[in-house]
C-alpha cells in the first residue's frame, strides 16, 4: 500500500511547489537559448512547409510572428526538459501509490515521449508538407494566384503539436492504467471524468479564443482518446465485487463488502457472494487491489473472514479511516 500514508499534507505541499519552482526556474533557463536561436528554427520550417517552387509566402500580422517566436521557444524548452519533469514527477509521487500504479506511472512516463518524438516527426516533417503540397497544387490547377502566410503555416503546426500532447498524454496514461491492471469497465468512468475533464480544460483555454472550431478540436480530441483506450475501458473487472446494502434505523444506507482470505474452500452456500482474495494478508498486490476497491466501491464496513493476520488491517485503518474494518467474524467457518 501506499506509503506516506502518514506524512501530513502540508509537507506534500510544500514539497510540491519546491518541485514545481525548481522546474519553472530550469524551463526559462532553457527556453533562453531556443529565444536566442528561434529565428534559424522558424526559417528551417518554413522552407519545409513552403509549397511553392516561387516566393509565395507573406507576413500579414508581424505581431503574431512575435507572439509565435515566444510560445515554440517555450514549447522546446519544455521539451528539452521533458526528463527532468518526468524524474520530478516520479520522485514526488511513487511514495503514494501503490504497485500498480507505482508500474501505471513508470509506464506512462516512459511510453508518452518516445510516442510523442515518433508521431511528431511522422505529422511534422513527413505527412504535413505533403498536405500543402497537395492544396497548393490544387490552388494552381484552377488557376489561383499563390499566397500564402507564414505565420498561418507555423500556427497550424504548432497546434497539430499540441494536439498529439494532449492526446498521447492522454491515452498514455488511460493505456498504461489499463495494462497494469488499473483501469475496466467497473472504473471506466472515474478515470473518464478525471483525464476528459483536464484535456477539456487545457483544450478549451488554449484554442478557444483562438478559433471558432475550439470546441470541435476538444471533441475529436476526446474521440481519439476514447478510440485508442477503448480496449480496456469496456475489459471485464477482474474481481465481481457484491455489495451489500441495508437501511440504518436513521434511514442511511449502510454498505459492506465481505472478504475471504483462506477460508474459500469452507464456506457454506450462505456465504457465496464472499470476494476471495487468498492470503491477502501475505500478498501486497492483492493488499493494492482491496485498496483500489475500497476507493471505487466507497463501502462503510468492510468484513474479513478467516484471516491470521491482524497487523495488515491496521495498516488499512490509517489509509482508509472512514471503513469499519471487522475481523474474522465467521472465522468458526474455517475450523
Amino acid at each position: 500500500m501506499s506509503s506516506d500514508s502518514n506524512t501530513r499534507l502540508a509537507t506534500h505541499t510544500n514539497e510540491l511547489f519546491a518541485r514545481f519552482g525548481i522546474l519553472l526556474f530550469i524551463w526559462i533557463i532553457s527556453s533562453i537559448p531556443w529565444l536566442l536561436n528561434i529565428d534559424l528554427v522558424l526559417e528551417y520550417f518554413v522552407g519545409i512547409f513552403n509549397p511553392c517552387s516561387v516566393d509565395c509566402l507573406n507576413l500579414y500580422k508581424p505581431e503574431k510572428w512575435s507572439e509565435l517566436r515566444w510560445i515554440i521557444s517555450g514549447f522546446l524548452g519544455f521539451i528539452t526538459i521533458t526528463p527532468l519533469v518526468n524524474f520530478q514527477f516520479w520522485t514526488f509521487s511513487k511514495p503514494g501509490l501503490t504497485n500498480s500504479e507505482r508500474k501505471m506511472v513508470k509506464l506512462t512516463l516512459m511510453m508518452a515521449p518516445i510516442l510523442f518524438l515518433i508521431v511528431s516527426y511522422i505529422t511534422v516533417i513527413e505527412l504535413l508538407p505533403l498536405f500543402y503540397q497537395l492544396g497548393h497544387d490544387i490552388h494552381t490547377e484552377y488557376g489561383f494566384v499563390t499566397k500564402y502566410d507564414a505565420i498561418s503555416l507555423i500556427y497550424f503546426a504548432t497546434m497539430i503539436l499540441w494536439i498529439q500532447v494532449l492526446v498521447i498524454i492522454s491515452s498514455s496514461i488511460m493505456i498504461s492504467s489499463g495494462l497494469t491492471g488499473n483501469l475496466d469497465s467497473s472504473n471506466a468512468n472515474w478515470w473518464r471524468i478525471r483525464v476528459y475533464g483536464f484535456v477539456t480544460l487545457v483544450s478549451l483555454l488554449s484554442y478557444y479564443e483562438r478559433t471558432s472550431n475550439g470546441v470541435l478540436i476538444t471533441l475529436i480530441t476526446l474521440g481519439f482518446i476514447e478510440l485508442l483506450s477503448r480496449p480496456w475501458t469496456t475489459k471485464s473487472p477482474k474481481y465481481n465485487v457484491k455489495i451489500e446494502k441495508i437501511f440504518s434505523s436513521q434511514g442511511d444506507i449502510i454498505s459492506t463488502m465481505n472478504i475471504s482470505c483462506n477460508c474459500e474452500e469452507y464456506l457454506i452456500s450462505e456465504f457465496n457472494d464472499y470476494l476471495v482474495m487468498k492470503n491477502i494478508c501475505q500478498d501486497k498486490n492483492l493488499q493494492d487491489e482491496l485498496l483500489k476497491l475500497i476507493i471505487i466501491h466507497k463501502p462503510n464496513n468492510l468484513v474479513v473472514h478467516c484471516c491470521k493476520n491482524n497487523d495488515v488491517w491496521h495498516g488499512l485503518e490509517s489509509i482508509a479511516p472512514h471503513v469499519n474494518i471487522t475481523l474474522n467474524q465467521h472465522q468458526d467457518l474455517a475450523e
